[in-house]
């Protein structure tokens, strides 16, 4: 695929997908926020809507004047939470050689591009803690070689990560099983956004080419 410049371009799609996981860790919180007082008063289908209708807007749900009370997610607030940043990032970075199935006025993304876009993304500090995300970019990109169907994206492995690193939220709560329910739901939603915040980047990204 050819860019008028692309350095312009991957950085780009790389910041995109970047993006995309700081807005899911933040919709994430602010769902376990409202699970503890106001979940009478905030209707969570509203957080998914904000959270989803641009998910490269980091600051979406902040701009809603509901701002995030750090005791209310004392159980987040650790090193070992702040992790799933950086996981989040990384689960998206990994499954980037879906970019090659999309066709675009301007062509399709070659494995040398995806792969440019993908170092970009972990340069930017995505990264993989103790494998807790069990498939790779090698993996994914010989999946879409061969036609294969890659797996749905879902949230087990940010439940595999709680179980094992944040117990505080594996405990059975209420607030903790909305989290992890929502999550299941979320994490799909999020994961289907951000296939087409791409496409339509890259279709803006072909017509200026």
């Amino acid at each position: 695929m050819e860019f008028l410049s692309e350095r312009t371009a991957f950085t780009l799609i790389s910041e995109t997908v970047v993006k995309a996981g700081v807005s899911l860790f933040n919709a994430v919180k602010y769902i376990y926020m409202i699970a503890d007082k106001d979940f009478y008063n905030i209707s969570i289908k509203d957080v998914f809507k904000i959270a989803l209708n641009n998910i490269s807007d980091t600051a979406a749900l902040h701009n809603t004047g509901i701002k995030l009370d750090k005791e209310r997610c004392a159980e987040m607030n650790s090193p070992e939470y702040e992790r799933v940043l950086s996981l989040m990032v990384y689960s998206f970075a990994v499954r980037l050689p879906e970019l090659k199935n999309i066709k675009t006025a301007g062509g399709y993304l070659n494995d040398r591009q995806i792969k440019v876009i993908y170092d970009m993304v972990i340069a930017k500090g995505a990264g993989n803690y103790d494998n807790i995300i069990t498939y790779d970019f090698e993996e994914i990109r010989r999946m879409v070689k061969a036609g294969k169907p890659v797996p749905t994206y879902d949230a087990e492995w940010y439940k595999g990560y709680i179980y094992t690193y944040v117990p505080a939220l594996a405990a059975i709560t209420n607030k903790n099983l909305l989290l992890l329910g929502s999550c299941d739901i979320l994490f799909t939603l999020f994961h289907s956004c951000l296939e087409e915040e791409l496409t339509r980047v890259l279709n803006a990204l072909a017509a200026k080419a």
